[in-house]
């Protein structure tokens, strides 16, 4: 941008001093591209300023960029507290104190193993011996209409984007198919095409 500056002020000295008006189209394609140039800069700088009304001013002034620059100060950390309490001013260690506050925050107290599983279920309801065989066996064409039937209209339950009506308009000439589709998939116990 500095050396259009100074290109814009040599042709603009050149012209003056000589009276050649050959420059004329050179120093309007400079000045385009100088005016070009200040229009996304201060642009960026709206932007970041968050500034709204740009109809309030007519060009681009230090305003603009002091709200920038002010904009950007205030999203700054300036300093953090220790684990310790102690203050934190230095950039590189405010941000290893956030990395490991969140880290610690977000870290999961999760016990994995058998004692855990114990302790949640304990009380709970049991399934019968007969309904669990049931629930683990197969599936029924009768099941898969039910579920067909329950399903809200205009949805596509599947990842293949058919629709639950076009389901129940093909029923007859899919029930069968899809059953075995789904039982082979609880039988393998993976999704038709991960395998």
């Amino acid at each position: 941008m500095k050396d259009l500056e100074s290109d814009i002020v040599e042709l603009e000295t050149i012209r003056e001093t000589t009276g050649d008006r050959g420059y004329i189209e050179i120093l309007k394609e400079k000045k385009m591209a100088l005016a070009n140039l200040l229009d996304v800069k201060v642009q960026g700088a709206l932007v970041r300023s968050r500034f709204l009304n740009i109809n309030e001013m007519d060009a681009p002034t230090s305003f603009f960029f002091g709200l920038e620059k002010k904009n950007g100060q205030r999203r700054v950390i300036h300093s953090l507290l220790s684990g310790t309490g102690q203050e934190i001013t230095e950039p590189s260690q405010i941000r290893r104190r956030a990395v490991s506050f969140y880290y610690t925050l977000y870290t999961t107290e999760y016990e994995e193993g058998e004692t855990l599983s114990e302790g949640f279920c304990n009380g709970l309801p049991q399934v019968s011996e007969e309904a669990n065989s049931q629930l683990e066996g197969p599936l029924t064409i009768q099941e898969l209409q039910t579920a067909l039937q329950g399903m809200q209209g205009r949805r596509a339950p599947g990842i293949d984007g058919l629709s639950v009506e076009f389901y129940r308009a093909y029923w007859d000439v899919l029930s069968y198919d899809l059953l075995d589709v789904f039982n082979e998939s609880l039988a393998s116990g993976s999704m038709p095409g991960e395998r």
